[in-house]
């Protein structure tokens, strides 16, 4: 696996540092159940609270993404195919090795494995994979869009906006959809 365009920021691997880390550092302390600090602790000296953000860490991750697409595919084509495969080979192994560690543990404990595997199937679609994998759901619907994206952004500056606001529109007929399932 290696960059599709063969360019690397160095520079940006100190803004990735910090992203892990807020992420890292919210996960290590709050877990599962939000012990030993529970979820709703507010640090009481305000640098601290960079701690206590790891949601912030994910928009860091997605924003440099974003700033990254940007950079590295400004006017150039992409072979879409293996830009797809390079992303999967990065993301599909841990994903998969997390989903089958959370499956084995539902059989141990005699959860409702045909359950989990239809949560699995619809995390596809909405982004409900267990353990963070939703976050890779989201990066998938991303990189579905990207070649409409640069194709608007070929045809004009103003036109990739139409996209931001379909997106905002589908998200939520997304949550209406979800609310009439609970």
């Amino acid at each position: 696996m290696r960059s599709s365009s063969g360019a690397y920021f160095i520079a940006l691997d100190h803004v990735r540092a910090l992203a892990a880390f807020m992420f890292f550092i919210w996960h290590f302390t709050h877990a599962f159940t939000g012990y030993p600090v529970p979820f709703n602790y507010l640090p009481a000296l305000f640098p601290l609270s960079v701690l206590d953000e790891g949601h912030t860490g994910v928009a860091l991750f997605m924003a440099l993404s974003g700033y990254l697409f940007a950079k590295l595919l400004d006017g150039k084509s992409i072979n879409y195919r293996a830009f797809l495969w390079n992303r999967a080979l990065r993301l599909l192994p841990l994903l998969g090795v997390v989903i089958l560690i959370v499956g084995i543990r539902k059989f141990f404990t005699g959860g409702d494995l045909r359950a989990y595997a239809y949560d699995i199937m619809k995390g596809a679609l909405f982004p409900s994979l267990p353990h963070g994998g939703w976050s890779v759901t989201i990066e998938f619907h991303y990189y579905i869009i990207v070649p409409l994206f640069l194709w608007m952004l070929a045809k004009s500056k103003l036109l990739p906006l139409s996209i931001i606001l379909a997106g905002v529109v589908l998200r939520l007929l997304l949550y209406q959809v979800h609310l009439q399932w609970l």
